[in-house]
């Protein structure tokens, strides 16, 4: 008798109903749309690097009139910017606006792993600043506490997103040295601009300090209490971007960030548990884009894995509930709620029933993300 790979068994417990998602996808609601030339994009609403067949991984962008910032790059984020009608190469897309910038919340691979392809993809002539944390140092700790779990690149084990974007383009040296002795063009290295955001360690200091003390041995010290950091002063579309560090311990630096712009701000919560540093940057914002999870929904399928314990207390310590997220919208007095980077994200929860556990918590407009989803921003006072 046929016995299916383990492979396969284990790709089951991520993917149950192989062919559910069709029906699913048949049944969304139509990502929603405006004319607004300031928007906020939802170019992907997953979260976690488990493969989905109805969301694109995690990736953002800001619009405002011919200029977009986008925020994160998680699986299939260039080919949603393009669907968009954004672009990172104004030679590809005249007409379209043009990426000018891109900010980066944490380095776990969900949020980075259309980063070489967004650049190698479109090879944007133009300079294109990356922002995103600083090297995270060392210890990491470990769960089960006093297990010994041996690093794997121990001359770097944790770099930051300079160190991040020279590998992976270091990482295609055969195609950029192609492109550019067979085809003429510019090198790609020339148009990316990395600015690194942390804090001040021994041995260490960010290009942008924000001002605070902190690591990841614990969900205290990832985030500890901070105002929010202005790094990127307005520029001449009027854009201006604060951080602040959130709870995704063991992952430091995780931020979260508010753009404030002419018609509006706009809030990421990046990943992280409930954290009050994420109330004081959203306070008062137009909308906030906050992950979410529901971790029960998981529990039957993640306690086949051999590292099950692991996952549940990560998923449980460093991710938000929708009641929580719920609170947490109340307490900063935000106009509309976005639900996004949701766990799970593909066949599990339609966006009626994250909407529903939301609600008792907050009185303002809820809206579970769809790929693409647009919101024009209004102010909403």
């Amino acid at each position: 008798m046929y016995e299916r790979p383990l492979a396969s068994a284990a790709m089951d417990l991520l993917l149950p109903g192989r062919n559910d998602w069709r029906a699913v996808l048949a049944e969304r609601r139509a990502p929603r749309r405006t004319d607004a030339a300031d928007r906020l994009i939802l170019l992907g609403t997953a979260g976690g690097s488990n493969p989905k067949a109805t969301r694109a991984g995690y990736a953002n962008a800001i619009v405002v009139g011919d200029a977009a910032y986008l925020v994160d790059c998680g699986e299939g984020a260039h080919r949603q910017l393009w669907r968009a009608g954004l672009t990172l190469n104004p030679n590809l897309g005249p007409e379209r606006p043009l990426v000018r910038a891109l900010f980066v919340t944490h380095l776990h691979a969900d949020h980075v792993i259309d980063l070489a392809n967004l650049l190698l993809g479109s090879w944007p002539p133009h300079a294109v600043d990356v922002y995103g944390p600083g090297p995270a140092g060392l210890p990491i700790p470990v769960f089960p506490a006093g297990e010994e779990r041996p690093l794997v690149f121990p001359d770097a084990p944790t770099p930051g997103i300079r160190a991040t974007v020279d590998q992976l383009l270091r990482a295609y040296a055969y195609n950029i040295n192609l492109r550019i002795a067979d085809e003429g063009r510019r090198s790609v290295t020339d148009s990316v601009r990395v600015r690194e955001i942390g804090v001040v360690r021994e041995g260490h200091a960010p290009d942008i300090d924000l001002g605070c003390v902190g690591d990841g041995s614990s969900a205290a010290s990832a985030a500890p209490d901070m105002d929010p950091v202005v790094f990127y002063p307005e520029d001449d579309h009027g854009v201006a971007v604060s951080a602040v560090l959130v709870q995704h311990a063991p992952v430091f630096p995780a931020f979260g960030f508010r753009f404030d712009t002419p018609q509006g701000s706009v809030v990421f919560s990046g990943d992280t548990g409930p954290c009050g540093n994420v109330v004081r940057l959203a306070q008062g914002a137009d909308v906030l884009v906050h992950e979410v999870i529901a971790a029960e929904r998981l529990a039957q399928r993640l306690r086949r894995l051999p590292n099950f314990e692991a996952v549940r207390n990560h998923l449980a310590s460093s991710h938000s509930t929708p009641e929580q997220v719920g609170e947490i919208a109340t307490q900063a007095d935000v106009g509309t709620l976005v639900l996004s980077h949701l766990v799970p994200g593909d066949v599990d929860l339609t966006e009626a029933e994250w909407e529903a556990r939301v609600r008792p918590h907050f009185a303002g407009e809820i809206a579970c993300g769809v790929d693409l989803d647009e919101f024009a921003l209004v102010p909403s006072g």
